[in-house]
């Protein structure tokens, strides 16, 4: 397993439960840009007990001041990042370029504000993505009404939800973490 594979694993870890944070995970590692250059930018903190969280009040300050900074991306790319932060549900950055995204970043994102909204399963079941990427969840894992145990998910799961690797499962609701 390559390094930014092991840290998307990681993050998806310390996302599960939280379908916002989890949409916005999978947004930042399937654009492919921003992982590494967070991790880069020293903006992915690492607990030191193998979990990994992205310093999300940071990251959406830095996008406030976008191209000024440390990081540097395309026009395009920061609004996957601010998408991001907004998806996380804590941060209130402009999406008024939005619509200057290129189909397949359009999708990504469309998909991700569906995840956030609905949870994987009702985003994957909406179609935005076309079936040679389908999106999973960085931790792969699930807990469902259908299936005893923690498992990766199927067309026959009921209501999944997604866990770290001996996380609990999550509790109703699907709380905000406190991540910064």
């Amino acid at each position: 397993m390559n390094q930014i594979n092991a840290l998307c694993a990681r993050l998806g870890e310390h996302a599960a439960g939280s379908w916002q944070e989890e949409a916005a995970v999978w947004l930042l590692a399937t654009h492919g840009h921003w992982l590494p250059e967070l991790q880069r930018a020293r903006l992915i903190v690492d607990d030191g007990e193998g979990s990994s969280r992205v310093a999300w009040r940071l990251v959406a300050s830095a996008c406030l001041n976008a191209g000024d900074g440390t990081l540097s991306g395309t026009v395009e790319a920061w609004q996957v990042l601010r998408l991001a932060c907004v998806l996380t549900g804590r941060h209130v950055l402009s999406l008024g370029n939005l619509y200057t995204l290129d189909e397949h970043n359009m999708r990504l994102a469309l998909h991700a504000m569906a995840w956030a909204a609905g949870g994987h399963a009702w985003a994957a079941s909406l179609g935005l993505l076309p079936p040679a990427h389908e999106a999973e969840t960085p931790s792969g894992r699930v807990r469902c009404e259908a299936h005893p145990g923690v498992h990766n998910q199927s067309r026959d799961c009921r209501r999944p939800h997604y866990v770290g690797v001996d996380g609990p499962e999550p509790q109703a609701g699907h709380p905000y973490r406190v991540t910064d």
